[in-house]
């Protein structure tokens, strides 16, 4: 089955997870250091198939950066956790699109920031458009009801 993608209607999206973390700084004589920010795993369990992530940082003066890190998917099992699919790169002030093309159970994910980052504002949607099928079948619902007399 084709199944059509609305993805530039807003209230298709649902936001799932959303933080700002900044980066520890660790202050010695004439310099300030930065921490590397730990990989983020939210809280939340996925059941549907397309997320968008977005992350974005402070970018320093006279730099140009495009990497915003990866993201991994992965399931729990009675063995433990189960890695899914390998990472998937994303990209800065970008709404990067997650496909999943094997969608079998609920999942979660990893998002890896690098380390020259000294702050990160990452949001996590899910795609939760109503599947065609219940449409469609709703469509023909009401041409039936209008067609087809009542006894």
């Amino acid at each position: 089955m084709t199944r059509n993608l609305n993805l530039s209607t807003a209230s298709n999206w649902q936001l799932m997870y959303s933080i700002s973390i900044p980066s520890v700084v660790i202050a010695t004589a004439g310099s300030n250091h930065y921490t590397k920010i730990t990989p983020i795993r939210p809280a939340v369990i996925f059941n549907k198939a397309v997320l968008g992530i977005s992350v974005n940082t402070m970018i320093p003066v006279g730099r140009q950066w495009f990497y915003a890190g990866s993201v991994s998917r992965f399931a729990n099992s009675a063995l433990g956790e189960i890695y899914i699919e390998d990472r998937k790169p994303l990209f800065l002030s970008r709404f990067n699109l997650v496909i999943t093309d094997n969608l079998l159970n609920d999942y979660q994910i990893e998002i890896n920031i690098p380390g020259w980052f000294v702050s990160c504002n990452l949001a996590v949607y899910q795609y939760d458009a109503p599947d065609d099928i219940s449409i469609i079948q709703q469509d023909l619902d009401i041409i039936k009801a209008a067609v087809v007399p009542t006894i």
